[in-house]
């Protein structure tokens, strides 16, 4: 496997920069949550599961932007891929190397080439990636940013619609419908994208008017882009594959900038990143560790916490999507982190009289030892609180910036 070494290049970009939820959103997050809570717990399961991704996405398209589905990478010039024989023979000052007989762009990602990005040596023996040659995607179709936060940006008379955290965020991307991973470009996968809908549409869906992401009543039903799922609008739709992704080479990871496709302490093949077990480089915050875990490849690469990428369903498990967490759970991130895991619905606890949240409570302890948080807003209520994740802060942040996770800062 190809590693990614550094190349000059005046291709220049932004790094996403994290940035804390403030603590209106917060509390507004643990109200809703214990809300939905008291659904499920009265059997109404299925509007628990419909309000829950709304609230789910409302935390994570908190803030001016979104970098949990693509970096900041946006699409370069292409490359001359005129022949050679050498290096010197392109043009390293604008990031060209000689790879496998022609000129070609060094790059992080698929978007930087508006084509693949893929895995080869130059002629001087070092290993990277650079933009193949051929056709390369057409504007507004895969590869192509959407600032503006709509689907003008994209080529919607083929089937091409924006995916978009609002009016400009440079991480937003065009996109497609699929049925399949065959229908989408090298880095996507198909997988569903779950919105909550403006207008009580869905009957178990809860309606979010205010989420700049809902989906109006004309998008929703039968022929159109949207149908009712069991917990929100939903469409199957290619997107970029992150951290913890399942992969078989490095292009299958590629849509975001810097992956590699490398195996975890499990053994299974996921898209990661290579990092320096000296200093903090991993994504998912304090869940992941570096280490060279996959020995092929020799070097730190980022791997989870936990031992694999998802586990069984309990509380504070890791998780890709809902499904992970059985038919009683559902799979939270947090924005600040972009790390997952399993809220499990049969686990009840009790702040006992006073409302809001609290350590313990019943909740059991994560699976890294940290004292889970139960969230109890109508104490009053039998059965009305949830336990979610712990508070990982560490001492360094004010009490308004206290985050949600799993596993303890290092």
């Amino acid at each position: 496997m190809a590693l990614v070494r550094a190349k000059p290049s005046t291709i220049q970009h932004g790094s996403p920069v994290d940035r804390p939820v403030k603590s209106s959103a917060y509390s507004r997050m643990v109200s809703r949550l214990v809300l939905l809570a008291r659904l499920a717990r009265a059997g109404l399961a299925p509007v628990f599961l419909a309000a829950f991704a709304a609230l789910t996405a409302l935390t994570l398209f908190a803030g001016c932007s979104s970098s949990s589905d693509v970096t900041n990478a946006g699409a370069a010039g292409m490359p001359s891929n005129r022949a050679c024989t050498a290096n010197a023979e392109c043009d390293p000052n604008h990031g060209e190397f000689c790879v496998e007989g022609s000129c070609r762009l060094a790059c992080r990602s698929h978007f930087d080439c508006q084509g693949e990005c893929s895995s080869s040596t130059d002629t001087d023996g070092s290993s990277g990636h650079f933009c193949a040659p051929g056709q390369p995607q057409q504007s507004g179709q895969f590869y192509s940013r959407c600032p503006s936060g709509t689907d003008t940006d994209c080529d919607a008379t083929s089937g091409f619609f924006c995916v978009s955290a609002g009016a400009q965020d440079l991480d937003a991307y065009c996109t497609k419908d699929c049925t399949d991973d065959s229908s989408c470009a090298a880095g996507f996968a198909c997988m569903p994208l779950n919105r909550a809908q403006c207008a009580a549409t869905c009957t178990h869906v809860a309606a979010e008017p205010k989420d700049h992401s809902c989906i109006p009543a004309d998008q929703i039903g039968p022929g159109k882009p949207y149908h009712c799922g069991m917990r929100s609008v939903t469409r199957n739709a290619c997107r970029p594959r992150k951290f913890c992704s399942t992969c078989q080479s490095d292009a299958d990871c590629l849509a975001s900038a810097n992956q590699i496709c490398a195996k975890d302490k499990s053994g299974a093949n996921i898209c990661t990143q290579l990092c320096d077990p000296k200093h903090p480089s991993c994504p998912w915050g304090s869940a992941a560790t570096c280490g060279v875990w996959d020995q092929d490849l020799g070097v730190p690469t980022c791997a989870h916490r936990f031992g694999q990428c998802t586990g069984t369903g309990k509380s504070c498990e890791p998780c890709q999507q809902d499904a992970d967490c059985g038919p009683s759970g559902a799979c939270t991130s947090s924005s600040f982190t972009g790390e997952r895991w399993c809220v499990d619905l049969t686990v009840t606890c009790s702040c006992g009289s006073d409302a809001g949240v609290c350590t313990g409570g019943g909740c059991p302890l994560s699976p890294s030892g940290l004292q889970l948080q139960c969230v109890d807003i109508t104490p009053m209520t039998a059965n009305s609180a949830v336990c979610n994740g712990a508070n990982t802060s560490s001492g360094l942040l004010v009490a308004s910036s206290q985050q949600t996770g799993c596993w303890p800062a290092k």
